[in-house]
């Protein structure tokens, strides 16, 4: 009997519908009404019924639910029991969006706590959508996810009806990257008009605006580049001397490293206005083409279960991530 699919129909349990058990679950409906019908098949009654009231329990699926529930409870506490370190040991599951700063922090919080232990890490670059799935699902113990300022509310609003903590780990607004090759690299201030000739490579997840229905960035500038793999994208900037990206403060040593250089872009503020360049649309978006501006601040946000008790392990990588995150 599958763990996951008892969280699955407790879930179905709890929103009377498939459908909606479905969208907070992250799986489509027919793969969850597939995993119900096979989970009924394999304990041999039927834990649902269809009524005017919705997907109701069954009464012997009322009972079942009750032992899943308690099943489930048991299994976290299992795990939080077996997640107290070991002296010789170091575990830790996390989610992290591909950014330069977490990866420096992941790199000296190895260095100064993995010698000489054993190592159970699984270190993820994921988008948010699946990032919060996963710590929701307990296949993460904690997830650090980045999303556009003006989506903090709903955000918050669905990290509340799943159950999760949220804390701010950086506010930041996206400075534009390029090589020391670049026309505009020893520019001291940059504005939106001078990268108009400029090709902007955009690196954007938009896991997390596609479900909560908000429009994505648009194109701020006429010449760009998606790219959708975005752990290439500083060795394509130290190559394409005409390119540029719009991207959270990087470390030193990564600019170093790949020989780029990082510049404020003038027309944003402290609240992550825009300058006479662009507009705001009804939900916070920018006019695209004619309307040259950067785009809005960022949140990293450390999501993990309500219930969760961190580790000591776990908090020591997030003390390395705070150290490292840009200033808010």
């Amino acid at each position: 009997m599958n763990l996951n699919v008892l969280r699955y129909a407790i879930e179905v349990e709890k929103s009377r519908s498939i459908t909606g058990a479905a969208k907070q679950l992250f799986i489509s409906q027919p793969n969850l009404s597939r995993d119900i019908r096979e989970l009924e098949e394999e304990i041999g009654f039927s834990i649902f019924t269809r009524s005017s009231r919705g997907v109701i329990p069954t009464d012997r699926g009322r009972e079942f639910l009750q032992l899943a529930k308690k099943a489930v409870r048991q299994y976290q506490a299992l795990e939080h029991f077996c997640a107290r370190e070991e002296q010789g040991s170091l575990s830790l599951q996390v989610c992290v969006p591909k950014t330069g700063y977490i990866h420096t922090a992941f790199s000296s919080f190895l260095a100064r706590h993995a010698k000489g232990r054993t190592l159970s890490i699984d270190y993820r670059e994921s988008c948010a959508m699946d990032a919060i799935r996963d710590v929701c699902l307990r296949s993460a113990s904690l997830a650090i996810i980045r999303f556009p300022e003006r989506c903090e509310r709903p955000l918050l609003s669905l990290l509340r009806r799943k159950e999760l903590s949220g804390e701010i780990i950086s506010r930041f607004e996206p400075l534009a990257v390029m090589s020391e090759r670049h026309p505009l690299a020893a520019t001291s201030v940059l504005t939106a008009d001078m990268l108009e000739q400029s090709v902007e490579v955009i690196c954007e997840d938009t896991s997390l605006t596609d479900y909560l229905n908000e429009p994505g960035e648009p194109e701020h500038f006429p010449s760009v580049i998606r790219l959708h793999e975005g752990s290439g994208l500083f060795g394509l900037l130290s190559h394409l001397t005409s390119a540029f990206s719009f991207a959270p403060p990087l470390p030193e040593s990564i600019l170093k490293d790949y020989h780029l250089v990082q510049k404020k872009c003038q027309g944003q503020n402290a609240h992550g206005g825009q300058s006479p360049h662009g507009s705001h649309g009804a939900h916070g978006g920018q006019e695209a083409h004619g309307s040259l501006c950067p785009p809005g601040r960022m949140i990293d946000l450390l999501i993990y279960p309500e219930d969760a008790r961190l580790t000591r392990t776990e908090n020591a990588f997030l003390e390395a991530v705070r150290q490292a995150a840009p200033a808010m």
